[in-house]
């Protein structure tokens, strides 16, 4: 089954990417993994509970670091502007020891460090329309590539998820106008897809769903399985290749608290020993199958 960037110069907008069919590629095997998740609060969703996975996966965390540049609400078009501006950013590591000597400064400045992937995402609401993808996601792609001294950089996209609209057929047809958006990010030289969407759709398929489709509000992922989910799909497609470790069998859960319980407009469902597997396999069929939604037992 299934941007014009104002302050950017025509130069440098009509400037078209190096035609390259080869696709650069994680370090497999190094057991050494830098990224930067550039985007809004769809990569704090799967960034929240990433580091209790990797804790509990392993691996020697003194080899990785996952750092993000996050501010709400924004699209390729804000980030394109932000790195053509000069304006000062923070990036805060997310998980793993590995310590980034440049935290604070341009955009620029903190592309020009030793990253092995640099991830880069379109706002929810913009996710399906194709025509918002060019000047911005080039432009951004093009810096990324100027800047970072790693020249084998991997450029992921996040795949966002869809919002939930009241019943898992409108939830599927919204997806869908994603993924096909999504199919058309490959010809900006983005070198491989995280599909957290297709893994939160792979959920709501199963009886880990919830009357609101694991989100927390409108369009945010539910505390508990929704960021659960979310956080396995980064792990198995970023650190699952460089380290040879599967999120599958981790042991990670998450009880929830106080403070999240109090912050959900909707429901939420804690990840135990019962439905960590089930949350884990649907990450899983997502990174095998970014573009189909895979049914697991019953719902």
């Amino acid at each position: 089954m299934l941007l014009l960037c104002a302050q950017c110069s025509k130069q440098e907008i009509d400037t078209p990417l190096v035609d390259d069919n080869n696709k650069h590629e994680l370090p497999a095997g190094k057991h050494a993994l830098k990224v930067l998740a550039i985007g809004n609060s769809f990569l704090d969703d799967p960034m929240a509970y990433l580091d209790a996975i990797v804790r509990a996966s392993g691996i020697d965390r003194s080899t990785l670091c996952i750092y993000s540049a996050t501010k709400g609400s924004t699209s390729l078009e804000y980030w394109a502007e932000v790195c053509n501006s000069g304006e000062e950013v923070s990036i805060t590591r997310r998980s793993g020891l590995i310590t980034m000597p440049t935290t604070q400064a341009s955009l620029n400045e903190l592309l020009a460090q030793d990253w092995d992937v640099v991830t880069v995402q379109q706002l929810s609401n913009l996710a399906q329309d194709a025509n918002k993808l060019s000047p911005h996601l080039p432009f951004l792609v093009s810096k990324i590539r100027e800047n970072c001294p790693n020249k084998n950089v991997v450029i992921a996209w996040q795949q966002v998820w869809s919002y939930w609209g009241g019943s898992l057929e409108i939830s599927l047809n919204d997806w869908q106008n994603i993924i096909d958006v999504v199919k058309m990010v490959d010809s900006y030289d983005i070198d491989m897809i995280i599909p957290t969407g297709t893994a939160i759709l792979n959920a709501r398929a199963t009886v880990l769903n919830t009357p609101h489709g694991l989100l927390r509000d409108k369009k945010h992922l539910a505390f508990g399985v929704g960021r659960y989910v979310a956080a396995c799909t980064w792990f198995e497609a970023l650190i699952e290749p460089v380290y040879g470790v599967s999120v599958m069998g981790n042991t990670a859960v998450h009880a929830i608290t106080d403070a999240e319980q109090n912050y959900s407009t909707y429901e939420t469902v804690p990840v135990t020993d019962e439905n960590r597997t089930l949350c884990q396999q649907c990450a899983v069929n997502a990174v095998n199958n970014p573009f189909l939604i895979t049914v697991i037992g019953d719902r």
